[in-house]
């Protein structure tokens, strides 16, 4: 098959003409220059000896203050097989130190160039900005695994934490706390003030709990009005002392400001359950916490 190239000449398909004046090596280079994902060539060593105008742009740095360096990688320790071999065919995700000092994802696909005799002579490696593909996969698995109103674990996220904390236990020694806390009277504050007022009522309680416990420990939105806080700890006494301590950071605040003026108090009932043995279930430590929270209640309405 055929078709008429310029100045009605025949060509065939499978072997297109050459545009006048240039030969497929100015092709291969405009083509390289024009690419819209960033490349490059790096010798064996590692090191940039050709890039292209995309790559440049996406560091934010002049290609001639880029070549014969090495690439402006923040390494990790994943990265460090991939590094021990420069010559090595792989796809990485990898972090690169923008001119302005900021950080960008990239995605580095590298393949490698031999001469004719078969031996090893240059790499060639694409570089595909991701930056935002990953804030966008860290927002959905922020939604997935987080409270959308105070922003805490949700209960998936609180069923992982906890199988963990009973992991460690088997691994460590000591006890799972499970602390149950439930907002008393949400409703009737609901009803009085508007259920704008009574998320801010959530969103301080919230907050209150996060600031008592340890960069380790859990604090969930188990739904409603009710959190639930899992810790290990070493043993009973410090499970009692941390219920009071998240009781008296809750109530003892300040009081919140209602639209209408009025001043609300904020009251929780704290329920706890203490796992210790060798075969701790998620779902009983959960339910005897919240029959324990029920309990706390019930002795607050009598007094």
């Amino acid at each position: 098959m055929v078709a008429r190239g310029h100045g009605g000449k025949a060509t065939s398909l499978t072997d297109p003409e050459i545009p006048d004046g240039q030969s497929q090596d100015d092709l291969v280079a405009a083509a390289f220059e024009a690419a819209p994902i960033g490349m490059a060539l790096l010798d064996l060593t590692g090191r940039w000896f050709r890039i292209n105008r995309a790559l440049a742009q996406m560091l934010g740095t002049p290609a001639a203050d880029l070549l014969g360096v090495e690439p402006p990688i923040l390494r990790r320790a994943d990265d460090l097989a991939a590094f021990a071999d420069p010559t090595a065919e792989v796809t990485l995700d990898q972090r690169y130190r923008h001119r302005d000092g900021h950080v960008v994802w990239v995605r580095r696909r590298t393949s490698l160039v031999r001469d004719a005799s078969g031996l090893p002579d240059y790499v060639v490696a694409t570089y595909e900005d991701i930056g935002a593909r990953r804030e966008e996969d860290a927002r959905l698995v922020q939604l997935a695994l987080h409270d959308p109103l105070t922003g805490l674990a949700n209960r998936a996220l609180l069923d992982d934490r906890l199988a963990q904390a009973i992991a460690q236990r088997d691994r460590d020694g000591g006890m799972v706390v499970v602390l149950f806390c439930d907002v008393d009277g949400l409703k009737a504050i609901n009803d009085r003030h508007g259920h704008g007022f009574g998320d801010r009522v959530l969103i301080t309680v919230a907050q209150r709990l996060v600031a008592q416990v340890r960069s380790g420990d859990t604090v969930a939105r188990f739904g409603g009005d009710e959190f639930v806080v899992v810790c290990n700890l070493r043993a009973g006494a410090y499970a009692e002392s941390m219920a009071a301590r998240l009781t008296v950071a809750v109530e003892c605040a300040p009081e919140l400001i209602a639209p209408d003026g009025t001043a609300v108090p904020v009251r929780v009932s704290v329920g706890q359950q203490i796992g210790s043995d060798g075969r701790l279930n998620p779902d009983h430590l959960l339910g005897d916490a919240d029959r324990s929270m029920y309990a706390a209640k019930r002795r607050r309405d009598r007094n």
